[in-house]
């Protein structure tokens, strides 16, 4: 009973923080973070420990494998040197500065131990930088590059993140120990990535052996992926981050060309639904770990641990922000580099750097420590971490849309021109199809000048968005006002439908198919078909 009332609290939670996000015009994850810490604070409330197993298995590789299946490759393969600068040297580099300045700045804190802290506190987290940069309308390349980092880093840290803790809790082991951090970091990293590519080969063939088999089993298949990837490499002892991300990738390559108009909407709908409530909760809970935190380090009380908090994160924040200009500009020296990529905006490299939001892993890998009761001032290492959780994610959060308007940076455009370009391409191969058809004669000519027409009148319009795209020119007034009055046709259809239901006339299976014809109609018109 306890954990249905916690269950249904956090519901609650989500839903009535997720309304005042959207009327307050924040990204979800500031506002549920600080939801959860109000709340945290109520008496009464029924109190929850998170198991970081828990948090790994149930909420990292869904939310993992869902963004992986939605990232362009060719984007990622793109941007891979900028993101492997991010994902693995940067975590490097904040997580050996961390270890020194908290190994000097705090008391009896073994360096080995700060290795630790850095660890846990050193990957921006997957799911706050896509839930935040999305919504902001940065640039495509800008948003690729902090969505493809936070999707590789956590690997990085973690292998380090248990390099550190089994050297810690030896005896008379100093960091490192007998173990040879570059090799392991290559066998998982390389490893994973293979168990994933081999999971995602598999169920692209069960995919296909039972795509005729109805919607249900298909996304079942698709619901048991991420679990399957993740418990595959947790088997195998290598990255089971990175072969969740590597399923993902590979599935929504091979994916569009197999799965069914039908299915795909459905999974879109379910995926979309269970990504938001795992959100939710995920962020509701890393409020709610505050007081936990604060009651067990009674002993390292006021104003110590705070000064410690401020340093790391200032430390957090500082070293990327160092890092993303060198690593933006130096490869530049190189003469093939120059002549191929286009001078990087500064705007835009510093808005990288101001993206560094921890999250879930950072969260999950501080709370691991519960089960290690020897590590050296476990209370405190989990209070910084905590504490730079809530100041990326908030403070940095909160102030990144004004620091975009006040640097002028702004969606450039590139995805909508290639989306027009897409769309004027595939209806121009239509009315190529349509000419053949005409002369193979297999239908009227009737239906053939009715289709043409449609296909015709979307080249226009596509052909004028994508020479007029920031003026109104008198063929763009016309498709609104189409679309206006298609809306309307659409609103009156539905008002009649829902009227013949209330007085009786139809029941509610033929309201549903019919409204969902109309749900579909008014998609397809807004997407300009």
């Amino acid at each position: 009973m306890h954990y249905a009332i916690v269950f249904v609290l956090l519901l609650s939670f989500v839903f009535g923080l997720g309304l005042l996000a959207r009327r307050l015009v924040i990204p979800y994850p500031i506002l549920f973070v600080i939801g959860g810490l109000l709340i945290g604070f109520v008496p009464d409330l029924p109190t929850l420990k998170l198991d970081p197993d828990f948090i790994f298995f149930i909420f990292l590789p869904p939310l993992l494998y869902i963004q992986a299946y939605y990232t362009s490759w060719r984007d990622f393969r793109r941007e891979l040197r900028a993101i492997s600068l991010l994902a693995i040297g940067l975590v490097f580099v904040t997580a050996i500065t961390v270890a020194f300045v908290a190994h000097w700045m705090i008391p009896n804190f073994p360096l080995a131990a700060g290795f630790v802290l850095g660890a846990i506190i050193s990957p921006p987290d997957a799911i706050a930088a896509s839930a935040i940069a999305r919504r902001l309308g940065l640039p495509r390349r800008v948003v690729t590059i902090i969505e493809g980092e936070s999707l590789v880093n956590d690997s990085t840290s973690l292998v380090l993140f248990s390099v550190a803790l089994a050297t810690v809790m030896k005896p008379r082991g100093s960091f490192l120990g007998d173990v040879w951090l570059p090799g392991e970091f290559f066998c998982v990293t390389i490893g994973g990535i293979a168990v994933g590519l081999a999971v995602g080969w598999l169920v692209y063939w069960v995919r296909r052996w039972i795509i005729s088999d109805g919607s249900q089993l298909a996304l079942t298949v698709s619901l048991l992926t991420p679990f399957l990837s993740y418990l595959a490499g947790d088997i195998t002892h290598v990255s089971s981050v990175l072969a969740v991300v590597s399923t993902g990738l590979y599935l929504g390559w091979e994916s569009p060309g197999l799965l069914t108009p039908t299915i795909r909407l459905q999974a879109r709908a379910v995926w979309d639904i269970i990504v938001y409530l795992l959100n939710g909760f995920i962020f509701v809970l890393i409020g709610l770990q505050l007081p936990g935190i604060l009651g067990g380090m009674r002993e390292h009380w006021w104003p110590h641990p705070y000064l410690y908090a401020v340093a790391i994160n200032l430390v957090c924040i500082l070293i990327r922000i160092a890092w993303v200009f060198p690593g933006a500009y130096l490869p530049r020296l190189i003469k093939r580099i120059r002549r191929n990529e286009p001078f990087p905006d500064p705007r835009q490299v510093f808005i990288i750097g101001w993206c560094g939001m921890r999250g879930v892993v950072s969260l999950a890998a501080a709370l691991a420590l519960n089960a290690y009761p020897d590590f050296p001032r476990s209370h405190l290492t989990q209070f910084i971490a905590f504490s730079v959780i809530l100041t990326t994610l908030v403070f940095q959060g909160l102030t990144l849309p004004v620091l975009i308007r006040r640097l002028g940076v702004g969606d450039d455009g590139s995805a909508a021109r290639e989306e027009l370009e897409a769309r004027t391409r595939m209806s121009e191969a239509v009315l190529e199809k349509i000419v053949e058809e005409r002369r193979a004669e297999k239908y009227s000519a009737s239906a053939l000048d009715n289709v043409e027409r449609i296909y015709r009148e979307r080249v226009f319009s596509f052909r004028d968005d994508l020479a007029d795209q920031l003026g109104w020119s008198d063929r763009r007034h016309h498709q609104l006002s189409v679309r206006r009055l298609h809306h309307a046709m659409i609103s009156t259809q539905r008002h009649i439908l829902i009227a013949l239901r209330r007085e009786g006339l139809i029941g509610d299976d033929v309201l549903h198919k019919i409204e969902h014809e109309l749900d579909l109609d008014e998609a397809r018109f807004k997407a300009g078909f």
